[in-house]
């Protein structure tokens, strides 16, 4: 992760991808699995060591339940699951309270910030 203003950070790829992955509750070689990379390639993505194909990319993003959109959105643009949020909920009235809220609040928020 690097640093660009105290109050701003800038995400690499290798920090979505663990992040999500942590966030799947999956292991790198669970993830490998399901993804079909190999375990090394997923340790070596998350370290930064290696930069992934966009095969690979689209392989992850799979895996992940995300767009491969997602590893490229600008840094201060918090990306929802929407994919998994609409395969859950099929309506508004579905949604549960906590994310009901949640989701009124980024909505009021993008308003008065003129996005929406």
């Amino acid at each position: 992760m690097k640093k660009t203003k105290a109050s701003e950070k800038e995400f690499s790829i290798a920090d979505r991808v663990k992040y999500l992955r942590n966030l799947r509750q999956l292991s790198q070689a669970e993830l490998a699995r399901i993804s079909g990379a190999s375990q090394a390639t997923v340790a070596q993505i998350e370290s930064g060591r290696k930069d992934p194909s966009v095969t690979t990319l689209k392989k992850l993003a799979s895996a992940l339940d995300v767009t491969v959109g997602v590893f490229f959105s600008t840094d201060n643009v918090h990306v929802f699951d929407m994919v998994r949020l609409r395969r859950k909920y099929k309506k508004p009235e579905e949604l549960n309270p906590t994310v009901y809220r949640a989701l009124d609040q980024v909505i009021r928020y993008a308003k008065d910030i003129g996005f929406l």
